[in-house]
């Protein structure tokens, strides 16, 4: 990377984001916009959940875009390889790429980092919700801009993009092995989180998941051997002798408050304040996104790790009990299935009923149409269509799950207007 100059009207920048709807960048491109700057970006024609509230900042097509000298670019993780930011590198544009803009930018701000395999998204809005004056970068495309100091972010680890931070204050939430195509083995894994906490002033761990432990480290959960020791029961949770209720019921989001709740605790927030915040707390977009139709309710999650789609299961078994419980799964990245495949068929299992929704191929891997009908054929659940829609309609008292990061939100959306209508 190398920068030649900037461009100022005023205080106002001219930013170009390459890659504007994917959720971290749709949320970046919302906060540039209201601090004052002009924004634009690129990316797909299809739509995306994180563009439903990016309205005015315009956002061009790979093949109708108007790319300027006078443009600072920024560049999406998904897109350091791409034709766009290959031209720009050639004109000599000025530009950065997404985690050395944030580091950039937002430099005088004090940094509170989410990091983990799942509950990422759900714990930093926890956070931005208990310092709600406080600037957040969200993972659902969501944001907030304070005045406080406090820069909140989720913090990914897929291609170590997390390692580019050194956060004030970190989160570990778990460390379950993933994104098999980037890190071969699981100690791979677990050694890029163990550098991330030492990259880290404060590192908050949940210590019933992951067993590192370092002078920095605080760590936490419902064993006696951690730090601060927390327990649970039907949304309320008792920590350091003060009971907390929260606004959704299930053991994942009492781990995800607990670890939230310790920062905001280093940061000298007051119990009372954070247990009338903690009540407000509204859900993410995609994550247990509930309807309720008729009998039927209606369930959206970003689940798709198979220890996501396991504590997507307890929390509805939780809530309610025996209720019947019907999930429709979009796997996401052929990889990752391949690798995970007979705990993917063991967590879907424990449904009622399961139903496979057509893989989503990451732009980072070859579609496999061969060993993705391989993979299905294994799992053994019957694939995802109209006929078997229609029948789901008429099913009363049950639980239809749409689980997955990809574009199986479009369905569950699609089945709640028809389920409406009828």
């Amino acid at each position: 990377m190398k920068i030649f100059s900037i461009v100022l009207i005023g205080d106002t920048m001219l930013f170009y984001l390459v890659g504007i709807k994917g959720s971290a960048l749709s949320a970046l491109a919302k906060i540039l916009s209201e601090q004052g700057h002009i924004v634009r970006g690129v990316d797909v024609e299809e739509d995306f959940y994180t563009m439903n509230s990016i309205y005015p900042i315009r956002t061009e097509s790979f093949s109708n875009m108007q790319l300027k000298k006078c443009y600072f670019y920024i560049i999406g993780n998904a897109f350091i390889n791409h034709s766009v930011t290959k031209y720009i590198q050639s004109m000599v544009y000025t530009y950065m790429t997404y985690p050395q803009f944030l580091n950039y930018h937002f430099n005088n701000k004090q940094w509170i980092c989410v990091s983990g395999t799942s509950g990422k998204t759900t714990t930093t809005k926890m956070l931005a919700t208990l310092l709600p004056n406080s600037t957040s970068l969200i993972g659902d495309g969501s944001y907030q801009v304070g005045t406080k100091k406090d820069f909140i972010l989720e913090s990914c680890e897929y291609r170590n993009t997390f390692l580019n931070y050194h956060p004030y204050i970190s989160l570990i939430l778990n460390v379950n092995y993933d994104h098999v195509d980037f890190f071969k083995t699981k100690e791979d894994y677990e050694k890029s989180f163990i550098q991330f906490a030492k990259q880290s002033n404060i590192c908050i761990v949940n210590g019933d998941e992951f067993s590192y432990r370092a002078d920095n480290v605080i760590t936490y959960g419902r064993n006696e051997d951690n730090d601060v020791v927390f327990t649970y029961d039907k949304g309320k949770v008792t920590i350091l002798r003060k009971i907390f209720e929260l606004s959704i019921v299930g053991l994942k989001y009492a781990y995800d408050f607990v670890g939230a709740y310790l920062a905001v605790k280093l940061l000298n927030e007051r119990d009372s304040v954070v247990q009338t915040r903690i009540k407000n707390f509204v859900m993410p977009k995609r994550r247990f996104e509930k309807t309720e139709i008729g009998s039927q309710i209606i369930i959206s999650d970003y689940a798709h790790h198979p220890q996501e789609v396991e504590a997507i299961y307890e929390t509805l078994c939780e809530q309610y009990g025996s209720m019947r419980k019907i999930c429709i799964f979009e796997p996401h990245t052929i990889s990752r299935l391949q690798c995970f495949i007979k705990d993917y068929k063991k967590v879907l299992g424990q449904f009622d009923e399961c139903y496979l929704y057509g893989l989503f191929s990451s732009a980072r891997e070859k579609h496999n149409i061969v060993l993705e009908k391989s993979l299905y054929k294994e799992l053994g659940f019957q694939v995802y269509d109209y006929h078997l829609k229609q029948s789901l309609y008429k099913k009363e008292n049950v639980i239809i799950c749409f689980l997955g990061a990809g574009t199986i939100d479009r369905a569950c959306e699609e089945y709640r207007k028809e389920l409406f209508k009828r």
